[in-house]
């Protein structure tokens, strides 16, 4: 009962946390990755076809990107348009990021009661599993990557679920799931297809290559590696069928398409094979560049955001332990070996991105949570600085919001007092050495909490059209420039009903852009300053407030003019008449 009550702190912070993801999911302006809007327009246009396949754009080249199971999803998700909101097209993810969250606490828990005796440093005493598998939790969805992109409309939060469930199973019971003849492999090659049609076919390399390293190195007699040639051909054999299965899963897509020539073409050559490509230079770019290899070997760093010390701390302390000679037990292996396999393997494309690691980030989690006793303090008094200078720059921005704005009352005493409460949580980790690791991660929730809130008011009437603007322009088309593919897909959640016209063109800012923007037709979307007029002849049809830094804005003026950095005024403007 008593280890229960120890427990409580952490099982309400991960709570907390889990719940903190739904806070803003609706709005346009939270953490988020840009691809996010590119795959929900293929969604959408698929929607709008009345079938699952083919997959549908506007833009030739932006079609198969990814397998069908992220659209199909959200189609689903989104009732075939009767729905179509961001909350409900990323509840998914949400849901399977939860998922993930609980799996890593319960593999923590259970591995931590599989260790007996006191903690590897000192004789310190061994945590109690339940707090365990809450620190597992709550890190895993504190983690920037884990905010980013397995809480937003992306591959991130299913392929992760997939895959780290295949070895959270492995590392569950590994001589028992590696001894399994058939249905672990039959299993895991199930799981590993259904990733696969969320992401890509590539994904059974790393996947083998994990359970390679599992079948070599994790062997019955002992921790110890042992090699036995015997065992070859089974090996062997098991890996085959969760192979063929996987890519008979993925395959499906071929079948059911009705143009499985063009999936070739744009996916498997033009989204994959690309990738891979060498050329004279490949190793320029792997060693110099800035996609090369260095961004794959700190990618668990990087992507555990304000979390970084935390998990540089990990890292430290199971060094140390291995240099005591402490042998970690097979389940720990198992999580080593996925890191490592996926490090490995992702140093070989010629595209590197740390996103390609987020599947290792609930093993980083759960071995955080073994080795939370043995982590120096410094470690987390290094996140709660972060965290407090996080949520400095949060208090800034949401100052400059006022000032824009020139609204007092912009955010609620709420916002505010939760900034103050957060910022002593991380004061606190110094005063307070005793609760120096909950406070410091107290302190990183915070910073999501002060993300979400600092944007709240533009995810609302703030950061929107009118309603009445929005309905007298239903069927009209405003002409919209873009830069990035999928850009200009905002606008159908901004513009209900309005037919968007995207064009290939710098952002409309200056007379001559807008003149040029003019000669396509009737209405505009024009960027300008928070304080001047956006054109002299044009008519403003109306306006809405757009968080996010200036083009050409200097760093300084993120203190100095917060109002000016870190806000702009987006416009529908009509052409004048003749």
């Amino acid at each position: 009962m008593r280890a229960a009550r120890g427990a409580l702190p952490w099982l309400a912070l991960a709570l907390a946390t889990a719940l903190a993801y739904l806070w803003g999911l609706d709005g346009l302006n939270i953490p988020k990755f840009g691809d996010e809007m590119v795959y929900t327009h293929i969604a959408r246009r698929t929607a709008d076809s009345g079938h699952w396949l083919p997959l549908q754009s506007e833009y030739a080249h932006m079609r198969n990107t990814k397998p069908p199971l992220l659209f199909w999803q959200a189609m689903v998700a989104g009732q075939w348009g009767a729905d179509w909101r961001m909350g409900a097209l990323r509840m998914p993810s949400v849901i399977y990021t939860w998922a993930t969250a609980l799996m890593a606490a319960l593999l923590a828990a259970r591995l931590c009661r599989l260790r007996s005796g006191p903690a590897a440093s000192g004789g310190a005493p061994a945590m109690q599993p339940l707090a365990a598998g809450a620190i597992a939790a709550a890190v895993y969805l504190l983690f920037f990557s884990t905010i980013r992109y397995s809480r937003t409309y992306l591959t991130s939060g299913p392929e992760t679920f997939w895959m780290f469930g295949v070895m959270a199973a492995l590392a569950w019971a590994p001589v028992r799931m590696l001894g399994s003849k058939l249905w672990f492999p039959l299993a895991a090659g199930a799981a590993i297809g259904v990733a696969c049609l969320y992401k890509s076919f590539v994904l059974v390399v790393p996947m083998g290559f994990a359970l390679l390293l599992c079948h070599l190195w994790v062997r019955e007699r002992g921790t110890a590696p042992v090699f036995d040639v015997r065992a070859l051909p089974a090996m062997a054999l098991k890996l085959a069928i969760s192979t063929a299965l996987a890519l008979a899963v993925f395959s499906l897509w071929f079948v059911l398409d009705p143009s499985p020539a063009d999936i070739w073409r744009e996916f498997v050559v033009g989204e994959n094979v690309g990738r891979m490509k060498s050329g004279p230079g490949y190793l320029s770019v792997a060693f110099g560049g800035a996609s090369g290899v260095w961004v794959i070997l700190v990618a668990c760093f990087s992507n555990a955001g304000l979390l970084l010390p935390v998990v540089a701390g990990t890292a430290v302390a199971a060094w140390q332990a291995a240099r005591r000679g402490e042998r970690a037990g097979h389940s720990e292996t198992v999580l080593w070996l996925w890191i490592a396999a996926l490090t490995l393997f992702f140093l070989v494309p010629s595209q590197r991105s740390a996103r390609y690691l987020i599947p290792a980030m609930p093993a980083v989690a759960v071995l955080a949570a073994l080795y939370w006793r043995q982590i120096h303090r410094a470690w987390f008094l290094a996140t709660a600085v972060l965290s407090l200078g996080t949520l400095s720059v949060m208090a800034l921005i949401a100052w400059g919001g006022i000032q824009a704005l020139g609204d007092a009352a912009l955010y609620p005493p709420a916002f505010w007092a939760m900034l103050a409460l957060m910022a002593a949580s991380a004061i606190g980790a110094f005063a307070l050495p005793r609760f120096t690791p909950a406070l410091s991660l107290t302190a990183a929730l915070g910073v999501l909490l002060a993300m979400t809130g600092a944007y709240a008011p533009f995810n609302g009437p703030a950061g929107n059209f009118s309603p009445q603007v929005v309905q007298a322009l239903r069927g009209q088309t405003v002409w919209v420039a873009y830069q990035f593919t999928g850009q200009t897909e905002r606008y159908s959640f901004l513009l209900p009903g309005v037919k968007i016209a995207p064009v290939a063109a710098p952002l409309t800012r200056t007379a001559d852009d807008l003149d040029a923007m003019f000669a396509n037709g009737r209405y505009v979307l024009m960027q300008g300053d928070y304080d001047r007029a956006p054109c002299q002849r044009c008519r403003v049809v109306d306006s809405r407030w757009e968080p996010g830094n200036r083009p050409g804005s200097r760093g300084i003026d993120a203190i100095l003019h917060p109002e000016k950095y870190w806000f702009s005024r987006e416009y529908i403007v009509e052409r004048p008449l003749p």
